[in-house]
């Protein structure tokens, strides 16, 4: 290959990549969205087996307005090193919590006895909003672990 032939396809894939530059945008923005939501329901499971394993109630917290939640035995529990676990969304996340379920400190609780039961003042159903766009999770119908709503036709 020459080097004007080099410049050639250098220059069309710059041309490619320019005008598919801006499709890709919205691939990566709902990714960040779907990402959350699959860590936050990771961290449920994790919640619940270790209330089992343990014998201890573990305790998910979720603070809406700085947008950070986490995982913590509620007494201390061996592994000092382990817990807490933290987590923060990602940028342009923010979740949304029903009204009147927020304590003093303004989290809302979730609690997994040591049966893998969850307690019946935790939280129901909760938000991850990204824009005008919006993942529900709420808690299953047996009352053991929390999935992703979805939306019937009707309501789209």
């Amino acid at each position: 290959m020459t080097l004007l032939e080099l410049i050639c396809v250098m220059a069309l894939l710059a041309t490619v990549m320019a005008f598919s530059a801006p499709a890709f945008s919205g691939f990566f923005k709902g990714r960040s969205l779907t990402e959350e939501t699959r860590r936050f329901l990771s961290l449920t499971r994790y919640a619940r087996s270790q209330a089992i394993s343990r014998s201890v109630i573990m305790e998910l917290w979720i603070q809406p307005g700085s947008g950070d939640y986490g995982l913590s035995p509620q007494i201390e529990y061996g592994d000092k090193e382990k817990y807490p676990i933290l987590y923060h969304v990602a940028e342009g996340l923010a979740f949304e919590v029903e009204e009147g379920v927020l304590n003093q400190e303004g989290r809302a609780n979730i609690l997994f006895w040591p049966d893998g039961a969850i307690d019946e003042t935790s939280l129901k159903s909760l938000f991850i909003l990204e824009g005008q766009e919006e993942i529900e999770i709420t808690q299953t119908d047996t009352g053991m672990g929390y999935a992703i709503k979805v939306k019937d036709e009707s309501e789209k």
